[in-house]
């Protein structure tokens, strides 16, 4: 064979017909937005790219756009036997277009034919057809190389075989007489049936989980009066994509809600994904927690980074975005790397000058594995979860380890004070998260007034959908602090410190001046101010006490009540001037007792004063007594 750059060889599939697309270097990922959509036969098109990168790998478009379907074989997963027991039942595929992958694997090249789909046709053996791709000779992975099987060369002139007629029976859908309905109105009866029917006849047709789960997701906002609960949606997707696109089974749920019944039934065995467990086994050691970055992010959970304006909230969450990406520590902490969906709600500008200075200070060439949106969309729509995943797989079908929504507000048309609403937001996400195999981060702010610093804004539901949420603030002299408000069983890690560093990124504005970017830098020698910090805090929680006590120990509905005139009294009793007593009882006066309360939510305002709010600080006061309970 002679050798060819990637270039020629993707000029010449071109002057074929075949439509050819860039791959990302050294892998199988599209090197463009839309992936497979974007393929082409225009030379000038391949030329730009091809110039521009002349390490990219070379895709091919299979299906109806190059007249080409592939039968993929893949031994690391059984591919060859499975390849083996199809011939014999089938008869041997003619003599055409091979190729041997750098998998060890080949590509057995077939002229398409109307009605053959895309799916996976036997165990390590797909079929490749509209939506799907292939690379192509020359492209390399790890040193190995895709090579056109010398006597099946397209280059010496061989062509794509014609499937055989006993091939097609078996491939091809079966066509089953059904009773044609346009109605697409509301789903007012058995909704599991409804929309499991539904399922049933995407997956017929090779459909994947992800794509039923996006798909049934919307169906059940927009046509059930009622819609079901995400996890029951969930398990749909997840029970009908057990069968194969071909079988019986799957077919036939197409056909009604008695079929669909029928296959409920069936998956309601013990071997499902719903049953009991005996407590006994739950004193053996558990699975370890998988985490996305140690202590701080659990595998498939939802978090969030919430803080003040201005307080660094994006600047973490890209921080730690590009730190996945990147396969590399978060400011020294483990991470597992994987691909991370950064769906940003402000200016792409601002974003590029915070990824490009990360890159300088890491010394990183390359962030493929950061896919970033160009704009917010509504998140809390009923078709956001669709097209989100839609979005994501245009670009790459690896499971995804990080989805990021920069910021609520921006990502959300309802009213983030309504339970309603976030519930609609948290549900519509983790449908998307769940489909992608994803840990989902929600950037938000804190409230306005000086009492809501410290805690989401909005609907307590934000809150109660969380399972880990991270709080970003500036401390008085202006350094940024990373602390877990709430981590699902687990301990809270240490709270982490650092300032915002200048970097220099070599560009230039149009007048010419030196444009400078910024990234988090931790900084190392706090310990001693926080410790400063907390004994502070020791010492206000026993003044409020020790005036609690002195009041009496009055309650209000089960929590401990200190008005604003019985904690004056105490302290100039206790040898305060009665200004800074007042002082001291100022929820705006920054530093002092009760702003320091209100702001750790020790205590919350009530009638005239404060109720303890902290669980452990309140129980232990009510140990004490509630002589003044009313």
């Amino acid at each position: 064979m002679t050798n060819r750059s990637k270039l020629e060889a993707a000029l010449t599939y071109a002057s074929w017909g075949w439509k050819v697309l860039p791959v990302v270097p050294n892998s199988k990922v599209p090197a463009t937005a839309h992936g497979v959509h974007d393929a082409t036969d225009d030379p000038d098109q391949i030329r730009a790219w091809f110039t521009s990168n002349p390490d990219l790998n070379i895709g091919v478009a299979a299906g109806q756009a190059s007249g080409l379907v592939v039968y993929d074989i893949d031994p690391r997963n059984g591919g060859q036997d499975s390849w083996d027991e199809w011939t014999a039942k089938h008869g041997q595929l003619p003599d055409g277009i091979t190729a041997l992958t750098a998998g060890g694997g080949y590509h057995y090249l077939a002229a398409y034919q109307d009605g053959i789909k895309s799916c996976k046709l036997l165990d390590g053996v797909d079929l490749l057809s509209n939506g799907r791709y292939f690379v192509a000779y020359p492209s390399e992975i790890e040193g190995k190389t895709y090579q056109w099987e010398a006597s099946s060369d397209p280059f010496d002139g061989v062509g794509p075989v014609s499937i055989p007629q006993s091939w097609l029976a078996s491939m091809l859908p079966a066509k089953k007489e059904r009773t044609a309905s346009n109605d697409s109105s509301i789903i007012k009866g058995n909704r599991n049936s409804g929309l499991t029917s539904l399922a049933g006849a995407m997956r017929s047709y090779g459909m994947s989980e992800s794509e039923i789960l996006a798909a049934l997701s919307v169906a059940n906002e927009t046509r059930c009066e009622i819609p079901l609960p995400s996890s029951e949606i969930r398990q749909i997707a997840r029970s009908v994509s057990r069968y194969e696109p071909n079988s019986d089974v799957a077919s036939s749920v197409a056909l009604g809600a008695e079929a669909a019944e029928s296959l409920l039934e069936n998956l309601a065995a013990p071997a499902g994904d719903y049953f009991l467990t005996r407590g006994s086994s739950f004193i053996e050691e558990p699975s370890p927690t998988k985490w996305i970055i140690k202590e701080w992010l659990a595998a498939h959970c939802v978090a969030m980074i919430f803080g003040p304006s201005g307080a660094g909230k994006s600047f973490i969450a890209l921080d730690m975005a590009c730190s996945i990406a990147a396969g590399i520590p978060w400011q020294g902490i483990k991470t597992k790397p994987g691909v991370v969906v950064y769906l940003a709600g402000e200016g792409n500008y601002g974003i590029r000058k915070r990824i490009a200075s990360w890159a300088i200070e890491h010394q990183t060439t390359q962030l493929d594995n950061l896919l970033i949106s160009n704009r917010p969309i509504d998140l809390d729509s009923p078709r956001a979860a669709a097209d989100v995943i839609k979005l994501v797989r245009s670009i790459t079908q690896e499971q995804i380890s990080l989805l990021i929504v920069d910021t609520v507000n921006n990502h959300m048309s309802g009213d983030e004070n309504a339970a309603r609403d976030v519930r609609a937001m948290v549900n519509s996400c983790s449908t998307a998260a769940s489909a992608l195999g994803a840990t989902t981060v929600f950037v938000h702010h804190t409230g306005v007034s000086e009492t809501a610093q410290g805690r989401e804004r909005g609907s307590s539901a934000w809150r109660g959908g969380l399972d880990f949420s991270i709080y970003v603030s500036r401390t008085t002299d202006k350094t940024i602090k990373i602390e877990a408000k709430k981590v699902k069983d687990d301990k809270e890690p240490e709270p982490i410190y650092g300032l915002l560093k200048p970097v220099a990124l070599g560009w230039k504005d149009e007048d010419g001046e030196d444009i400078t970017g910024a990234v988090f830098a931790v900084t190392k020698d706090y310990e001693v101010k926080e410790k400063s910090k907390e004994s502070d805090y020791s010492r206000d929680i026993k003044k409020f006490i020790s005036s609690w006590n002195a009041a009496g120990h009055e309650t209000r509905n089960g929590q401990p009540y200190l008005s604003r005139s019985a904690l004056v009294d105490h302290l100039v009793k206790d040898g305060l001037s009665q200004a800074t007593a007042n002082t001291y009882a100022q929820p705006g006066k920054k530093g002092r007792l009760i702003n320091n309360l209100l702001l750790a939510e020790v205590i919350a305002p009530f009638e005239q004063g404060w109720v303890v709010i902290e669980p452990v600080t309140a129980s232990s006061m009510m140990l004490l007594g509630g002589t003044g309970q009313r």
